[in-house]
């Protein structure tokens, strides 16, 4: 493996555009803390780029608006299956155009599970935002629960669409970006539970810190990973930390275990 250097010091396109020109094989790795991507090259062409979740032209896109990161290059020259067949001019051109904002968008938007509410708006006062009507089928359903795949399902939009309206209104400071869905462990209640879930006070906190939320959060949806979910009451209680305290029965019915990790999200 050979060390050709870091983001920081060189532009992925000059590294592209390297290996194009000397028709070089092999395996151009990118690392940046979690985060990896791979580049396979076949005689100066690009074949093949994984990055995270992201597969092909997509993941290669991406690593335009990485500005870190450590670049290795293995020579190999076994063969892949493509998931990339743009030729290496092109595939710079449109990174150079676009790659960059479609990394901040991702990094914005990097599930459907995200949930956005009204942000506080411009600080200019003469700033002004045209909102059509695929953007208000969006911004409506904005209130701090929906996450992006209700909005997407709702609105009938294409996941695309909604995403680049999604992050045009963010940049605009229209909407904001808030964490309320939460990975807590399953803990059963004792025999007198009172059929509510129980969780730690200071999340009510953060909870109440999303516009919807304000006064406080009354229930709960809890949904395991494998999509089965239950509303339920809540209260709130110090000392609990990163568990749930869910009712016996509540536990028996989702198919869950002590100990399990469950998702957590406020819906009233």
């Amino acid at each position: 493996m050979s060390l050709i250097g870091t983001l920081a010091d060189i532009k992925i396109a000059d590294v592209l555009r390297l290996f194009a020109t000397g028709k070089k094989s092999g395996v151009l790795t990118i690392s940046d803390g979690p985060s990896n991507a791979v580049v396979r090259f076949e005689k100066g062409m690009i074949v093949h780029a994984m990055a995270g979740r992201l597969r092909g032209e997509e993941a290669l896109l991406d690593l335009f608006g990485w500005r870190s990161g450590q670049l290795n290059f293995v020579p190999e020259e076994r063969s892949v299956t493509p998931n990339i067949v743009k030729d290496v001019d092109a595939l710079i051109l449109e990174g150079l155009r676009i790659g960059e904002t479609l990394h901040k968008r991702r990094m914005l938007i990097p599930t459907d599970a995200v949930v956005f509410q009204l942000g506080r708006g411009p600080e200019d006062e003469a700033f002004r935002y045209a909102v059509g009507p695929k953007e208000w089928r969006v911004l409506r359903l904005l209130d701090g629960v929906a996450d992006v795949k209700e909005v997407i399902e709702t609105t009938e939009l294409a996941r695309e669409e909604v995403h680049e309206i999604l992050f045009d209104l963010n940049t605009a400071r229209l909407v904001e970006r808030v964490e309320v869905r939460l990975g807590l462990k399953v803990v059963a209640q004792g025999m007198l539970g009172k059929g509510a879930a129980e969780i730690d006070e200071r999340i009510d906190g953060d909870w109440r810190k999303v516009h919807r939320f304000a006064n406080g959060v009354l229930r709960v949806e809890v949904r395991t990973g494998g999509g089965k979910a239950a509303p339920l009451s809540v209260t709130f209680k110090a000392g609990l930390k990163r568990d749930v305290y869910l009712p016996r029965n509540v536990i028996a019915d989702l198919g869950l275990s002590e100990g399990d990790e469950v998702q957590v999200r406020p819906i009233a």
